[in-house]
């Protein structure tokens, strides 16, 4: 099978996102299958620029799609020019989509792809997608991991004026429309986008969780029982992602119970965090560890009792983090703060692996909690919250085995 995938973010830029498109790269190459990325050079000072094990052998698939920054009136001209060749898209990222068209045109002449796949982050990789479709007639997936900008739901939601909203869900139209097929995380997600979009069910969908990383290169197991539980949130916590509900529970506990606990935050410090850390004394229960490389980071979660998911209060939970595959792959209690009717809540009910408890009710993260601590102190936590099921759903193999059923 032979493959294009058209990225705006990827490798060797070590975000999350870029992370999911390699390492589903990975595991097509794994499989036998003949894979091409075209990408885009990342200058944002927050990524490393070099290549790296174990994604070296990555770097020979990649066209990094690259062009000078040029002064304020030659790109004005150049946005222009791009966006009405593209359909009338003057947005960010068409210079990038004009110049990764040229580049997917060329690779196809060359190479006759069975598919060409596009996936976020930013949406604009559609637009590729959808124009290379349209000239040479070859299928389209299409995947959608977060909502369409126009889509995003209360506390994300992004404002834009009438004129930029009408263009941006034009856009979104387009792309949805045209695809052979769209793709999803999670049933959630779909269902989001159906609401907003109605004809999408009256199109073929699917829903393919976040790929978990191929066996080979999964570091080996450290941990080690210690003297307290400890748990792990792995990521920063945004405005969004508000831990204080968490933190009331872990204090309650700690004052009322004596429960030797400890939340280490496997992110970069914040002012709106350390101001709750010290609102509720938990200077020796809480810490920052910083930030690690990806693997790395895998390596340090695997030293931990309970790995956190902190979501946004929202009516409904619609994400699938990728971060919840890499939970449940190192097979490690999952405490899900989340919204009550949603992604984790059902996933978790569905397949064990953890506990879902309402991020509303400091009262029920308390018990999640608690219930956590018991079954760690009686050393039946494992056995009891054990995530193979939950992990067969979103292993490497399953996947890939879904996309070649959708190709073929």
């Amino acid at each position: 099978m032979r493959i294009l995938l058209v990225a705006y973010g990827y490798l060797p830029y070590t975000f999350s996102e870029a992370l999911c498109n390699a390492k589903l790269v990975c595991a097509l190459l794994e499989a036998g299958w003949e894979v091409d990325v075209i990408s885009r050079v990342n200058e944002g000072p927050a990524y490393t620029a070099k290549w790296s094990e174990p994604w070296e052998h990555l770097k020979a698939h990649t066209y990094e799609i690259q062009y000078p920054l040029g002064n304020k009136l030659n790109r004005f001209y150049d946005v222009v020019s791009s966006g009405i060749q593209l359909g009338g898209f003057p947005i960010e990222g068409i210079r990038w989509a004009r110049r990764a068209l040229c580049k997917a045109l060329e690779l196809h002449e060359a190479h006759r792809y069975d598919a060409v796949l596009t996936r976020a982050p930013n949406d604009i990789s559609h637009i590729v997608g959808h124009w290379l479709a349209k000239k040479t007639g070859i299928k389209w997936i299409a995947n959608w991991n977060d909502p369409a900008s126009t889509i995003w739901p209360e506390p994300y939601t992004l404002r834009f004026p009438k004129a930029k909203y009408f263009m941006f869900n034009r856009y979104n139209c387009i792309c949805l429309k045209n695809a052979t097929i769209n793709t999803f995380p999670s049933q959630t997600l779909l269902e989001h986008f159906q609401f907003h979009y109605p004809f999408l069910k009256n199109q073929q969908n699917v829903v393919i969780p976040h790929i978990g990383l191929v066996e080979n290169i999964l570091p080996v197991s450290t941990y080690k029982k210690r003297d307290k539980i400890y748990f792990c949130h792995s990521g920063n916590l945004s405005s969004e992602r508000n831990p204080e509900n968490t933190f009331k529970a872990i204090k309650e506990l700690i004052d009322e119970k004596n429960i030797p606990v400890q939340l280490d935050i496997m992110g970069h410090v914040n002012d709106y965090t350390l101001s709750l850390i010290k609102k509720y004394s938990l200077e020796n229960h809480v810490y920052f560890t910083g930030g690690y490389a990806y693997i790395e980071a895998l390596r340090k979660m695997q030293e931990y009792d309970v790995l956190v998911l902190i979501e946004a209060m929202m009516k409904e939970g619609i994400f699938f983090p990728s971060k919840f595959t890499d939970y449940a792959q190192l097979n490690k209690p999952v405490l899900a703060i989340s919204p009550s009717s949603g992604f984790a809540s059902s996933i978790l009910k569905e397949n064990g692996g953890g506990i879902a408890v309402n991020n509303e009710d400091y009262k029920d993260i308390k018990l999640g909690i608690e219930c956590l601590y018991q079954a760690w102190e009686n050393n039946t936590i494992n056995k009891i919250y054990n995530t193979q099921k939950l992990f067969n759903r979103m292993s490497a193999s399953e996947v890939v085995s879904t996309y070649k059923k959708m190709l073929e």
